[in-house]
């Protein structure tokens, strides 16, 4: 009986020695160059045309919007860029409103070999709700974020209104940002690690501090997520603007900086509701690099 204890005392030792190592080997080994990771975060059914500043002639009466997350993983660390319309923890396959999705950003994570506790950055193109709704699973990572925005974010609702333009659940959404680690970005490029492969660009208009992502891939080139700084690639080239935009001439004066930009450095332009753009992209768990 002794022996028998003892083989068991033995057996239980060893599996805490083995554990803590099988474990660090189920994690990705940094990658010698960037990768991106699209995951489907969703999807969006607009119905008014004229909010986005079209007639239902141009661009038809119901409009599908694609909802995407980004994942950058570069060998000094990663980046969480946008996080979902629904949260993880009320996702199951239906509809809420506008707004359907059927992954979880977690499951998408996961597949890839990372969690929430594994980012080291968050980035939110903006604060509108469909971009924000997974936020607190991330108030461990270190918040990249322009102060106006943090200041829209965390602003005291309107008297009858509603907060911000997310409205309380969305500051429901991301409100432990408000104790998480937070670097305050300029007005200029904030290059995220360093050496100009992952890049924040500010574009202020939409939202009183929007930015956009600026990726530079050694195999698929520069790309450029451009948020909302567009909805529908009509709007390039019809110069049409949402209603909702909190600064039209702000939102005008970074188009035209992007649209130079992009001239410049031949940036694919990824939009990132624009249906068609995401149904030709590579999903996670394949990437681009």
């Amino acid at each position: 009986m002794k022996r028998l204890a003892l083989a068991g005392t033995t057996a239980l030792f060893l599996t805490f020695l083995i554990a803590p190592a099988a474990m660090a080997e189920d994690k990705p080994k940094p990658p010698k160059s960037v990768r991106l990771y699209v995951f489907d975060c969703g999807s969006l059914t607009m119905s008014a045309p004229a909010t986005f500043g079209f007639t239902k002639e141009e661009i038809g009466e119901k409009q599908p919007f694609a909802v995407p997350c980004y994942l950058v993983v570069h060998p000094k660390g990663t980046l969480m860029w946008d996080v979902g319309v629904i949260p993880d923890s009320q996702v199951n396959g239906t509809t809420q409103g506008i707004s359907t999705v059927t992954k979880t950003l977690k499951s998408q994570l996961a597949e890839v070999g990372y969690s929430a506790g594994d980012i080291k950055y968050l980035a939110l193109s903006h604060l509108h709700s469909d971009h924000t709704a997974n936020a607190n699973d991330f108030a461990g990572s270190t918040w990249l974020v322009h102060q106006n925005e943090r200041d829209a974010m965390f602003a005291p609702a309107p008297a009858g209104g509603r907060g911000g333009r997310g409205g309380p659940m969305a500051s429901a959404s991301y409100i432990k940002l408000k104790d998480s680690k937070t670097t305050i970005l300029t007005d200029k490029d904030y290059d995220v690690f360093g050496d100009g492969t992952v890049v924040i660009q500010y574009a202020p208009g939409h939202t009183p501090g929007h930015q956009i992502l600026f990726l530079r891939l050694k195999q698929s080139g520069p790309i450029l997520i451009a948020g909302d700084l567009y909805h529908l690639p009509q709007e390039i080239n019809m110069h049409r603007f949402p209603t909702f935009e909190f600064d039209k001439e702000q939102s005008a004066a970074s188009r035209a900086k992007v649209e130079a930009f992009v001239q410049q450095t031949g940036a694919r332009l990824w939009i990132e509701h624009d249906l068609a753009t995401f149904t030709m992209l590579k999903k996670a768990p394949a990437f681009y690099e």
